[in-house]
């Protein structure tokens, strides 16, 4: 207490005013804690990690906040980072990390449900439809044979039955490439007893109908 009055008295003889010191030492320590403050949640998010151990290196994860997808190369007391699957190395802070919901593919194994969407045109048979789609998979050897291997219908769109279709495979990273070997094997089963992949359609209905000829002369003078 006594060196910091004598430190006073000492600016004050050289004419410097010790409350304007003393208030820019406070912004300056304001900045400096603001600063290290998301320094220090990273490195407190860096604990947590390697004690919880949500996910090790080598685990596939996504990190859903940021949209992130891929292979754990290195878990630091700051960062973490990620090598997605278009080999590209992305540096996630630990606090975001530790704020967000992070999906652990490779926990507690490889083996992964895929699915995909289709929609069957209103007045098809859905038993048959549905037998259609599962024997169809049932012959593809990626499948897992021991798992079920399911075609749900569970959306009535406007213009389409809405089936979801989802099987397993042995291993999450095949799942690009499995997603496009079984639309390919669904529209082949289909298409094969021609029954109609539905796409969305539009219905426009004029109230006055007095405007289609304008309409009509409108379209003869354009194209002219």
């Amino acid at each position: 207490m006594v060196t910091v009055i004598a430190i006073i008295i000492l600016l004050g003889h050289f004419g410097i005013e010790p409350s304007a010191l003393v208030t820019t030492l406070g912004i300056g320590t304001l900045a400096v804690a603001l600063a290290a403050q998301e320094t220090l949640s990273d490195i407190i998010s860096g604990f947590m990690i390697m004690l919880d151990r949500p996910f090790i290196v080598g685990d596939r994860v996504e990190i859903q906040d940021i949209d992130t997808w891929g292979d754990v190369k290195e878990i630091g007391l700051r960062s973490t980072r990620i090598l997605t699957r278009d080999n590209r190395m992305v540096t996630v802070p630990n606090s975001v990390i530790g704020k967000g919901l992070v999906v652990n593919y490779s926990d507690p194994s490889t083996v992964y449900r895929v699915e995909t969407h289709i929609s069957i045109a209103y007045g098809t048979d859905v038993d048959q439809v549905r037998e259609l789609m599962v024997e169809a998979l049932g012959r593809e050897d990626w499948v897992m044979k021991d798992k079920p291997i399911e075609a749900l219908l569970l959306d009535f769109n406007d213009s389409a039955l809405g089936f979801r279709v989802r099987c397993w495979i042995e291993h999450y990273m095949e799942t690009r490439r499995v997603i496009d070997k079984m639309n390919t094997a669904l529209y082949k089963a289909l298409n094969s007893v021609n029954i109609d992949i539905s796409v969305p359609l539009r219905e426009l209905k004029l109230q006055d109908t007095s405007i289609i000829p304008e309409l009509k002369v409108r379209e003869s003078a354009e194209s002219n």
